[in-house]
């Protein structure tokens, strides 16, 4: 799986992280493996609160899994996604039937054996699965699975079917089973073929699942984490040999670390990937407003920005300022130079304003072909020429060559100034602007020329 997500290469800090969790379930279950027997007080909340927590973080695993499987295009998440239905189903159905949670004899006609017996269904048939998804990924050569969403259905219609048959097969027909459970205490399970069995399949599910992470994705170290803490639960339940002692709680929260382990994945990911797209979003809103050639904002950017400028000064009662700038006979640049060397000129001088600029809020865009404009808030006509005189030495400095011009050796620029009071429309600005720069080129180019509103002059 390559889809980046959950399917990225785990690299060395994904492989420590793991590591660590790894080690730490393993102390866990030694120190509780040499007193796993040790009773401890019977919490009567605590059957309740656990499964609860296991059952809604296995279906959702289940679902994320599902809904992932038909993109990543491995075949054996859909046997993963299947692997945690069913521990959340007949986590379910557990509880149902277990006396004292729900009901003093459980659901169902259920019986002492019936919540056993779902133990060994449970901690047998989840690692089962995982080994059938290790080995189809290992082995089966076929075509990669399709983006249906019909194997998900099928899985999903066949576990259910599994989990009902189960239920009902420890509560309706409980007298076929062997007797696993004697005074409370399930120590003949321990020697028992199931008691046997499951651990086996959770051994081999691990090593399965560790052959097929040594170049695996982050997604496979979660999952061996999850069968690590399932060989975990399966071996301290059976050495405790009782409910509410040491080795059953702390079996109990090792199956919480199955349940969480790959959904933490997950959650990473979808963290992760929403603040790729906060980026992303970022990027291209940036890139919408930018001028590729200059590097400054572009038209659009400049109408948006100039309409909120033009509003805030109406709030604030304050004048605003525009400059346009025109490079002098630009079009002659372009047939003398090249359009080529005629971008280069733009992005020089574009920066060469930028550069002139020394108030955050001024923006430089460019205005359209070799036009240029600036805007200028709460600036008086004054200090706004003063800015424009300070922009077209920045020009002057650059020393482009300019044989072709008509006014001078090099490039310069020709600017008109608008200034305007409160509550003055976008068009009335931008007309007094284009005006001073028309005077400003009749003129002679190379210059400034300034245009002031009536009631701002008076």
């Amino acid at each position: 799986m390559r889809d980046g997500f959950g399917g990225a290469l785990a690299g060395r800090r994904h492989r420590r992280i793991f590591g660590v969790v790894a080690v730490a379930l393993c102390l866990l279950g030694l120190l509780a493996f040499t007193h796993a027997g040790l009773p401890l007080p019977h919490l009567p909340a605590f059957l309740p609160a656990y499964s609860s927590a296991v059952i809604v973080t296995d279906l959702i695993t289940a679902s994320l899994l599902f809904s992932h499987a038909p993109l990543s295009g491995r075949r054996g998440l859909i046997w993963i996604g299947g692997a945690y239905l069913f521990s959340g189903t007949i986590a379910i159905a557990q509880m149902l039937v277990f006396p004292g949670v729900w009901s003093v004899t459980g659901f169902f006609g259920a019986g002492p054996q019936s919540a056993v017996w779902l133990w060994v269904c449970w901690h047998g048939g989840f690692p089962l699965l995982v080994l059938i998804s290790a080995v189809i990924e290992a082995w089966w050569k076929a075509p990669a699975a399709s983006a249906s969403t019909a194997p998900s259905l099928i899985m999903t219609g066949c576990v259910l079917c599994l989990v009902v048959a189960l239920t009902v097969l420890v509560t309706q027909f409980q007298t076929w089973l062997p007797n696993l459970i004697t005074n409370g205490h399930y120590l003949n399970l321990t020697h028992s073929v199931p008691g046997i069995l499951v651990p086996l399949i959770n051994v081999a599910a691990l090593v399965a699942v560790l052959l097929g992470t040594r170049r695996g994705s982050v997604l496979d170290l979660g999952l061996t984490i999850a069968v690590l803490a399932s060989l975990i639960d399966a071996v301290l339940t059976l050495r405790a040999g009782a409910r509410f002692s040491l080795g059953w709680y702390v079996a109990r929260a090792a199956t919480t670390v199955t349940a969480f382990s790959v959904l933490a994945v997950y959650l990473r990911e979808i963290t992760a990937l929403h603040a790729r797209v906060i980026r992303l979003n970022t990027q291209l809103a940036e890139q919408a407003m930018m001028d590729v050639i200059t590097g400054l904002f572009n038209r659009r950017h400049f109408n948006t920005q100039l309409d909120l400028t033009l509003r805030n000064a109406a709030q604030r009662r304050l004048s605003t300022s525009l400059l346009l700038i025109d490079i002098d006979h630009f079009k002659r640049y372009n047939d003398q130079y090249g359009h080529l060397a005629g971008d280069v000129c733009l992005h020089q001088v574009g920066q060469a304003i930028g550069r002139a600029l020394r108030r955050t809020d001024d923006v430089a865009t460019r205005y359209g072909g070799e036009e240029f404009a600036v805007i200028l808030p709460a600036t008086g006509i004054a200090d706004a020429t003063a800015i424009a005189h300070r922009i077209l030495a920045a020009v002057l400095a650059l020393r482009i060559e300019h044989a072709a011009s008509l006014s001078a050796a090099i490039v310069t620029v020709s600017i008109g100034v608008g200034t305007v009071p409160p509550g003055t429309s976008l068009e009335d600005i931008i007309r007094r602007a284009d005006r001073a720069l028309y005077a400003a080129k009749d003129a002679g180019r190379n210059q400034v020329n300034a245009e002031m509103d009536v009631a701002l002059a008076g």
